[in-house]
């Protein structure tokens, strides 16, 4: 009785491994960091990854060049399991200018 009771032992802790190490897993790729980089190169890097990208103006639209400005979040949707094809997914970026008055 005691020989079963570790062979199942043994074989729940083997039926779960595979589960724990794609669970723990790491994404293959990952997003930009917002406010790492100026808003045009974040929105050119995610274009050439294959997403559609669409820009939440935050406090309004600017007329300012986008390497002026700054993203504030990314919102990738595409989170599921599988994921979605990159070319089928839009991604918004929320971005923010300074004050089209100001020289900063």
């Amino acid at each position: 009785m005691l020989r079963h009771a570790r062979c199942t032992k043994i074989t729940g802790v083997a039926a779960l491994m595979p589960a724990i190490l794609i669970g723990g897993a790491p994404f293959a790729t990952a997003d930009p960091t917002p406010g790492g980089q100026p808003a045009d190169q974040i929105i050119q890097e995610l274009s050439s990854d294959g997403y559609t990208v669409a820009i939440n103006w935050i406090g309004g639209t600017s007329t300012l060049p986008l390497d002026r400005c700054r993203v504030n979040s990314i919102h990738n949707p595409n989170r599921g399991v599988p994921a979605l094809p990159k070319s089928s997914v839009t991604v918004y970026v929320d971005v923010q200018c300074p004050d089209e008055s100001s020289n900063s």
